[in-house]
């Protein structure tokens, strides 16, 4: 009788286990299936928090060579037809691709400065293998726009059913100092890998790489990324490195980043790192010099960011945040990380630091969690963001401190612009723009003003109700101006149209 039952216990497991097999890759949606904050059955967790929508998973494995500025990757994408369409096709973006030549970089040389300091460096990015469900399929890129790849699927996807999609890939770092190139100290890994474009109801979004702002639109996924480099190298990532060991004299990372829209990373051999916890997250900052004050009031700001946005808008999504001085003309968000100017890391640049650090901190709740069309609707993130560093330095420093921020930074900061703008119309996308300054003008300054003239003529505590509803409502969605707009008139019970023709449609 025991044998029998022993007998039959193994063949249970032995079906199991073939079944697990069979559908792996059909059950995993299931797995990354998951509910709201209530809780139930057939819940997935990630950084202590819940997804309630069928997401990307990323499997990522990258080599990099910084002797030739060089990465190799193999990579698995199992994307989720979260449509309510039939899929027969498949768009990733392919941001390096841009870098092959001048005339297809994003980067620009204005008032801002340019990344090229020593002149025009070429990039490139080529793939070597691609498979859908193990099988060979044709793809092709765009000729006029080098940084969209089109694969048409041998079967299509219904709504909820997924594939696998297996690529091996290389790149090159252009000197330049970017989002996306190297420097005197960091090599930066901003948008370098394939990622799978947006669909939603207007289709899918194929925007090319725009000289213009942040032209970025994707979709919350998790990421399992390995990343392999020379043992002298230091490493600062989105999400959480699990695991750091030595193999073949190289140092093997192993990081997981749940409920992320992108996954950015950074290498160098300089950096010098300080980490402090608040309200339960770890904040890391990432140094080139041994300045500690100035290293010591850097992380000070990131962490007060942190506590003052997590108290006005919601609790901060995940469980570490890096602050990384890189070889970066300005300041970039990613989920989880953000690059920082190093140059603005010494005294006589403090206050400086300290605005830039705030407003790309407030990205990680407005592009981070909260997402949205950073190409059809840059004001709605950078506006907020701007918007967010008056809040910070009111809640930080006081009223009085908070308004003449505002009115320092923004109002008088806009106004010097004024007459020089094109128009001055804030709801328009980054090819409407004539420049960058304009750009900077309207889409951070004016769309600020808009917000601040809400909390005027509302109060602050509307206006935090309504930053804090936008939150928990859109928390690892993208939204849009519209959604936005909803969210004002059902807190204040009254009609935006008025104040939203003013402010984001009249020129």
């Amino acid at each position: 009788m025991k044998k029998r039952y022993i007998a039959l216990l193994l063949a249970i497991y032995a079906v199991t286990l073939y079944f697990i097999v069979l559908t792996g890759v059909n059950n995993l949606a299931d797995r990354l299936r998951s509910t709201d904050e209530e809780g139930a059955d057939n819940k997935y967790t990630a950084n202590g928090i819940y997804s309630n929508q069928l997401i990307n998973n990323y499997d990522i494995y990258v080599d990099f060579d910084p002797i030739k500025k060089m990465y190799n990757s193999k990579q698995t994408i199992i994307y989720v037809n979260n449509t309510d369409t039939t899929l027969n096709e498949i768009y990733l973006h392919i941001y390096p691709n841009a870098f092959k030549s001048e005339a297809t970089t994003p980067y620009i040389i204005d008032d801002y400065g340019t990344p090229y300091v020593h002149g025009f460096s070429k990039g490139d990015f080529q793939i070597y293998k691609l498979l859908v469900n193990e099988e060979n399929t044709a793809y092709n890129i765009d000729k006029n726009n080098v940084t969209i790849l089109h694969i048409k699927l041998k079967q299509p996807i219904k709504p909820k059913e997924n594939i696998k999609i297996y690529m091996e890939y290389g790149g090159v770092l252009p000197r330049a100092q970017q989002r996306f190139g190297y420097g005197k100290d960091t090599y930066n890994f901003g948008n370098w890998y394939p990622i799978v474009a947006v669909y939603d109801d207007t289709g899918w979004n194929l925007d090319p790489y725009y000289k213009l702002g942040d032209p970025f639109y994707s979709d919350i996924g998790n990421y399992h990324v390995t990343i392999a480099a020379p043992k002298d190298m230091i490493i600062a990532a989105s999400g959480n490195i699990i695991s750091e060991k030595i193999e073949n004299n190289k140092k093997i990372w192993k990081i997981e980043a749940m409920l992320m829209r992108d996954f950015a990373w950074t290498a160098s051999k300089e950096f010098i790192k300080l980490e402090k916890e608040i309200d339960g997250i770890l904040v890391k900052g990432y140094f080139i010099r041994n300045d500690q004050k100035v290293n010591t009031d850097a992380l000070k700001a990131a962490c007060d960011a942190i506590k003052v946005f997590n108290r006005v808008f919601g609790k901060y999504p995940y469980e570490q945040y890096s602050v990384i001085a890189s070889n970066h003309i300005g300041g970039m968000e990613y989920p989880g990380l953000v690059f920082v100017n190093e140059k603005f890391y010494n005294n006589q640049l403090l206050e400086r630091l300290k605005k830039v650090i705030v407003h790309e901190t407030a990205h990680q709740w407005w592009y981070s969690a909260v997402g949205n069309n950073e190409v059809d609707e840059p004001w709605l993130d950078e506006g907020l963001t701007t918007y967010s560093e008056y809040i910070f330095f009111k809640e930080a420093y006081g009223k009085k401190y908070g308004e003449n921020y505002f009115k320092k930074y923004i109002y008088n900061s806009y106004n010097m612009r004024k007459n020089q703008l094109n128009d001055e119309v804030i709801a328009k996308s980054l090819d409407k723009f004539k420049n960058n300054s304009e750009y900077h003008a309207v889409a951070y300054k004016k769309a600020a003003m808009f917000f601040y003239e809400i909390e005027k003529k509302y109060g602050e505590r509307k206006m935090y109700n309504i930053l804090r509803n936008y939150y928990m409502n859109y928390k690892f969605k993208n939204a849009n101006t519209y959604q936005f707009l909803k969210i004002c008139e059902e807190v204040t019970n009254d009609n935006f149209d008025h104040l939203a023709n003013k402010w984001l449609y009249q020129k």
